[in-house]
Parts: C-alpha cells; structure tokens; sequence
C-alpha cells in the first residue's frame, strides 16, 4: 500500500473490537508517532494464555520514521506490551512521572529497564517531535497522571481522550483540565476527537470515588470479622479509599500480591499515597486479632494464581477465611471473565462468608465517561469528527450514533487496521492486522498450530500409543497406552484392552508407514463406539 507523505491520517492497531491492546498510530509528512502500547486479556479460545498483544508490523517495516510511543497512563491495557515489543520498535518513550516509575518498575523484570529510553514529560506539559507537537492534558481517572493527548500539525489538530471521565472531587490526583478543553473547543479548529467509549451503554448518572467511598466505609464498620478486599491493583485511587476507611475504623491494611506492592511503590516514588495509609505484609500482622486486619488483594477477574482466588480455594499461606468474614469485590467484571469470577463468588459464599459486589451494593466507580460526560466532553472540544475507540462494537456503534445527537457532523465506526483522513473523516485505505498471544516469551497465533493443538487436546484429549519393535518390525513388548483427557487407567480398562490389541494385530502389514495408519484407524474406529469426540491420536514406533 502506498501513503501519501502529506496527509495526516490516524490507524488503529488495537483497542476496537477486543478490549485492550489499545494502539494508535498518527501520521504526518512521512513520520508517524504512536499512542499507547497495552495488552488484552484472552478467551477461551487460546488454552494456556493470559494476554494478548497486537500486530505491529506495519510499523516495524517503518521504524526509522516512527519519531516516538506517547503513553497515556499506566495502565497495562495502554503500554503493558512494551516490555514484549519494544525491540521490535526502538523508538523513545514519553510520558509524565508517575507512568515513567511504573513502566522502569515493570521494566526491571524483564532486564530492560538500561535498554529503554522513558523520557519524563511534566502534567500538562508539551513535546515537539517534528511534524507533530505533542500536549499532555490531565484527566481524572482511577490511576494517576492519566493524559488526554492533543496531536497537532500545520493542517489541524486530533485530540486523543484516552482514558478519562469528569470526577470533581478525585481521591487521588488533579481534576480534568477542563479549562484546556474549553481553550481547544473555543478555538473550533479540532479536527477530530479519538475517544473513550466503555461506559456509552451505561445507564447511570456520573460516579465520584468520594461516593465510593461511604459505602465501602460503612460496609467495614459493620463487618465484626476479617474483611478482605479485591480490585484492580493499578487501582490507585480505589487503594488510597479503601486504606482510608480501614485506618479511620482501626484496621491495619495488608496487601496480598506482588503487584499490589509494586504499584504501591510506583506511586509512593511519584508522591501519591505518601501520608495518608500505611501498608502491611502479611508476616507483620501474624499476631494480630483478625478483626483488626483488612487485606487488600489481586484477582478481582478470577485469575486462579491471584490473592483473592488462593483464599476462595483455601490455598494461602497466611489467611484462611471463616463463617462470617466479608470479601468485598470492588470492580466490574471485564466480559468473558463472568464464570470464573462467579466461582469464586460462589467458593465464599459456600463457606459462609458474606460476598460484596458492584452488583449488590456501591462498592465501585468506573474511570470512564458516562453519556452525560461524553455529552459534556462534545460541547467542550467542538469536534469536527469523532472516531470512537476503546470498546468491543456494540460501544464504538452506539457511541457514534451518540456522537451524532450530540451535534458532531461526523462519526465514523472503525476496526483495526483502518486508516482514516483526519482533515476528511473518511476512511481512505486499510490494512491486515492481528494479535498474538504471549506465551512465556514466545509469540503464538490464535490459529497456530500450537494453539490449534491445544484446543484439540483441552476438549478431545490424546491417545498416545508407544510400540518397540526389532528391525523385522516384530513387537519386543506389549504396546503402552497412554490417555490423557480421554481414558481413565481403571474404570476403562476394557477399552485400553481392545487398543492393545488392535495395535499387535496391525503388526501382521510390513510397512511402518501402514501399520501406524492401521493403528489409528483402529482406535478410531473403536473410540467413536464411546465418545462423541475425535481425541489426537499418536503412534510411536521404536525400532531396535
């Protein structure tokens, strides 16, 4: 595909469709700059990965014009994939203070925290990366530093919301700049707003983290016993809440889970969270009554590895949860992870303990924009476009018909890999794009061959035949049947039976090639007497 060098386009990598994996590229005079760089969560249909990350090879191909990655805030779905991606990109790093501790605490990791230039930007301030001038305005959201970025050229302007949503009373960090958004809208030259849609669906009315925090006060005054307390460990703002009213009410607050700790200590360096709680490890409060703890923990999505689900399965080193005791969930669940977050619902509930969720009470406040602040957003910025983002396409469809009611002339419905005219709105070329699962530190398609095998043997199992024969093919030992998923050793000890023998009654052919055909026919043939399923079957002959 070929380019023109002078328009100022804008392509989506990630953040449409999926949520996460949100990122953006902008182009102008042949350079290009990049906004954010995070990962997504996978499904089901990926056995054996957590997180997902986009395809960036287009801008790989034109790295030497890839001026620089602005991050938005620190939250992984925004710039968790720069430890798996940056060597492919090699490009600087800009971004305020607190996002900077985080990304060289994440960095450290993976021993890259030398290799990677993160430069400091102040709030609100600006960067010029030729053709471009880059300014960060600061938006409330539930971690700190979370930045609107205004992407400037000579042909007109594209305010990129990020995460944002309108709190006049955040528990920590500033207050949106609305004065700065009013400043662009009254000038009526923006070209184009790329913007939040999470929460258009939403029915409510803004939710303040003030507000929050009443309710999950009183819900710990009137707990007798040990309150435990999930959420989203880059939850800032919720931390500094929840470690409030558990000071105020007499509790020492424990954190469980590495990157509790290490979020805390991002933002302890970057001035937040300085004076108002102090945080425990669990070996510091051994000796204390349970009634006076509070545990903080990781694994509001179900994660099985996390805090929160070790104590759902009795599984944690330090606490074991009793009749009476209080877990509070204090998020939303992301969709698709309903089930496994509703069995450790359920594993509490059948202990007796009582389970507090955004469902039954006011225990949390989403970052993102509700209607009434997208309308607000609009009436400040006086966009000429709008290109919704951040969102499967239920929200990204209904946010530009809302954009619309709204009075934007224009908004336009994208998917990644397309590459819209910022000066136009109109959708002038795409490209194929994809994503990739992480698994350790190799890349996996969904539709490998890896993964594809893992999916067969998750809902088919395997057969495993192994067989020693000498050089004229005659079997040396009984033939080993191995059948994992498939197969139990006892209780179907007849069917393995009729397998053996059909295996040493496929040794009577010549040619190996057809005995191993032979064979798994043959278990084929007789699986499907039993199973509604074709297992992976796997023959191997060991010649001595």
């Amino acid at each position: 595909m070929s380019i023109n060098k002078n328009e100022f386009l804008f392509l989506l990598l990630g953040g449409v469709g999926k949520i996460g994996m949100n990122v953006s590229l902008y182009h102008y005079q042949g350079k290009w700059i990049m906004i954010d760089l995070g990962i997504g969560f996978a499904d089901e249909t990926m056995p054996g990965i957590e997180l997902l990350i986009a395809d960036v090879s287009f801008i790989t191909q034109r790295k030497k014009d890839l001026l620089g990655m602005i991050i938005t805030h620190a939250h992984e779905d925004h710039c968790g994939a720069v430890p798996y991606l940056w060597e492919k990109l090699q490009c600087p790093i800009y971004t305020t203070k607190f996002t900077v501790n985080f990304l060289k605490e994440k960095l450290k990791k993976f021993k890259l925290e030398s290799m990677i230039s993160v430069k400091e930007v102040d709030i609100n301030g600006s960067i010029n990366l030729n053709p471009f001038t880059i300014e960060f305005i600061n938006v409330t959201h539930s971690i700190p530093e979370a930045h609107s970025i205004l992407v400037s050229t000579d042909v007109g302007s594209a305010l990129h919301t990020g995460d944002w949503k309108f709190d006049p009373k955040p528990i920590v960090g500033l207050t949106s700049n609305i004065s700065r958004l009013k400043e662009i809208g009254d000038k009526g030259n923006l070209l184009a707003v790329i913007c939040d849609s999470t929460n258009v669906l939403s029915k409510y009315n803004p939710e303040s983290e003030g507000e929050i925090y009443n309710n999950i006060y009183n819900i710990i005054r009137r707990s007798k016993k040990l309150v435990a307390v999930s959420l989203f460990a880059s939850n800032v703002a919720r931390i500094k809440t929840i470690g409030q009213a558990a000071k105020v009410l007499g509790r020492k607050v424990v954190l469980l889970g590495k990157s509790l700790w290490r979020i805390v200590r991002v933002a302890q360096n970057s001035g937040y969270l300085t004076n108002s709680v102090e945080f425990y490890e669990a070996k510091d409060v051994a000796d204390l009554p349970r009634e006076k703890l509070l545990l903080i923990c990781t694994g509001c999505q179900g994660e099985p590895m996390a805090s929160i689900s070790k104590l759902a399965n009795k599984s944690h080193h330090a606490f074991k949860m009793q009749q009476g005791d209080t877990v509070i969930f204090s998020s939303k669940i992301i969709p698709g992870n309903e089930i496994r977050a509703h069995g450790i619902f359920n594993a509490f509930i059948k202990m007796g303990v009582e389970v507090v969720t955004e469902k039954t009470e006011h225990v949390h406040a989403s970052g993102h924009p509700v209607k009434t602040e997208l309308r607000e957003m609009y009436s400040l910025i006086k966009p000429k476009i709008s290109i919704p983002v951040h969102g499967e396409y239920i929200h990204t469809h209904a946010h530009v018909k809302f954009a619309k009611e709204c009075g934007v002339k224009k908004a336009i419905m994208i998917a990644p890999g397309d590459i819209v005219n910022l000066e136009s709105g109109e959708k002038v070329d795409s490209i194929n794009v994809d994503y990739f699962g992480i698994d350790g530190m190799l890349l996996r398609h969904p539709e490998s061959n890896v993964i594809k095998m893992r999916r067969k043997m998750r809902d088919a199992g395997a057969i495993v035949v192994t067989v020693i024969v000498n050089k004229k093919n005659k079997l040396l030992a009984k033939p080993k049947v191995f059948a994992p998923g498939v197969l139990e050793v006892v209780e179907d000890v007849a069917i393995i039976q009729r397998i053996i023998k059909a295996v040493e009654s496929a040794f009577n052919l010549q040619s190996t090639k057809k005995v191993k055909s032979k064979i798994e026919s043959s278990i084929f043939n007789i699986l499907k007497e039993y199973l509604l399923k074709r297992p992976i079957i796997e023959v191997q002959i060991e010649q001595v």
